[in-house]
């Protein structure tokens, strides 16, 4: 039996002592994810600088300068559309970046979103796949309507690290492929009634997890980072400025900047075309970061 079994089964019951019996079980599952995370994570830890190269090593330059990309923000936030504050103040935040979790256990660290057309950046703005609609109205056809601003975006980003091929994850999973998993992590979900989280197996299982289209749900329920926030985190200290990967929603291209990066790069993102005179900033780069960034990080 699978988590999400447990959990949906549990929450159909609505008497006051099965809501009760959930709310109990339900810690157990956060604290036995909790104590499997800490064990993975204290593994990396001590294999983290030979993780950051096999990364550094992948990176790549990568240009968009004659067909701009694209950047959706709600009206709300039109003034500000390159701000990263949002991915930090979201829950959980972003696929590759890691917001309100748990910030005395995850840091929270900020990230740009960007798609090559506009379909994809409102399909991964709103998390929705392409089959799917609101009020009637398609994915498709609500990327080009509804209450939000688009943008037309140019840059180039010198360290990227491209994970449009599983090919980039070959030397990172050589690394963490002999991380196994004790047995006590077996007893104890076998007390749980669930299955174990075993580690990834092969460089499929590794790849398919990074672009899992319900990514969220383990952050969500058990308040710990996906498989991508954790590959971003380490990415992002490797000190690379961006992830370009190829949407779950669309297969279209996205690129995750991480603009703290940039101060010594001449790495760039800028808003082309004609835009409101609100708009504060046009241009991502060394000299104007900073005020891209939530405030903490100033």
């Amino acid at each position: 039996m699978s988590y999400e079994d447990n959990i949906f089964l549990l929450l159909d019951r609505i008497n006051p002592h099965a809501i009760k019996k959930w709310v109990k079980y339900h810690q157990e599952l956060v604290d036995y994810t909790g104590q499997h995370y800490a064990f993975f994570a204290s593994r990396r830890a001590q294999i983290m600088e030979a993780l950051k190269r096999t990364l550094c090593e992948e990176q790549k330059e990568y240009s968009f300068l004659e067909n701009p990309w694209k950047r959706i923000v709600s009206h709300q936030f039109s003034n500000t559309p390159l701000s990263t504050t949002g991915s930090v103040l979201s829950f959980p935040g972003g696929r590759f970046n890691i917001g309100k979790i748990d910030a005395a256990r995850f840091p929270q660290f900020p990230a740009l979103y960007l798609a090559e057309d506009s379909e994809t950046a409102y399909l991964e703005c709103m998390g929705l796949s392409r089959d799917q609609g609101i009020d009637g109205l398609s994915a498709n056809e609500l990327a080009v309507a509804g209450n939000f601003s688009h943008f037309n975006i140019v840059g180039r980003i010198n360290q990227v690290l491209d994970l449009t091929k599983k090919e980039a994850l070959a030397n990172f999973y050589e690394l963490i492929k002999n991380i196994k998993l004790p047995n006590y992590f077996k007893r104890e979900a076998d007390k749980l009634n669930i299955n174990p989280r075993l580690p990834v197996n092969s460089l499929n299982e590794l790849y398919n997890s990074i672009f899992d289209e319900e990514w969220r749900f383990t952050p969500m329920q058990f308040d710990v980072p996906a498989n991508s926030q954790i590959l971003g985190q380490i990415a992002r200290n490797a000190g690379l400025e961006g992830i370009l990967y190829a949407s779950s929603k669309n297969r279209h291209l996205s690129l995750c900047v991480f603009p703290d990066n940039f101060e010594n790069s001449d790495a760039y993102v800028e808003i082309v075309g004609d835009v409101a005179d609100t708009v504060i900033h046009k241009k991502l780069d060394k000299n104007t970061y900073k005020s891209f960034l939530p405030a903490r990080w100033n």
